[in-house]
């Protein structure tokens, strides 16, 4: 599943270690995004700081792309139906499939390679 997102905030956590940075940065997401039932479709991403013992949380706001395309396609029928008073729409001249297709080649040999080099990490 091919998700859309944009981080929207941040914020970092200091510790007297690494280890103690990293709990603190747990704590604080556990307690004031996921167990809040308004805060939906959030990722989060943690960046180490090796110099000082550092953790940055970051928070991302993520849709699925499969959503957006129903919707584009929706409202192309929709349009195209009421422009040309037909029903009939044409989906194979639509620029999204061909874009999309794309998009898909690009992520399935990125998903590859991820995959076997931790397959190797792991000899698997």
């Amino acid at each position: 599943m091919l998700k859309y997102s944009i981080e929207f905030f941040s914020m970092s956590f200091s510790g007297k270690n690494m280890k103690d940075a990293y709990l603190k940065a747990c704590k604080w997401y556990a307690t004031n995004v996921l167990s809040k039932d308004e805060l939906q479709n959030i990722e989060v991403s943690y960046e180490k700081d090796m110099q000082s013992p550092t953790v940055t949380i970051h928070l991302y706001v993520t849709i699925k792309e499969s959503d957006i395309r129903d919707e584009h396609c929706s409202v192309c029928k929709s349009v195209h139906s009421k422009a040309f008073c037909s029903e009939d729409t044409n989906c194979a001249w639509c620029r999204i499939n061909g874009y999309q297709n794309r998009v898909d080649a690009k992520i399935a040999i990125k998903k590859d390679y991820y995959r076997d080099l931790l397959n190797r990490r792991l000899d698997i």
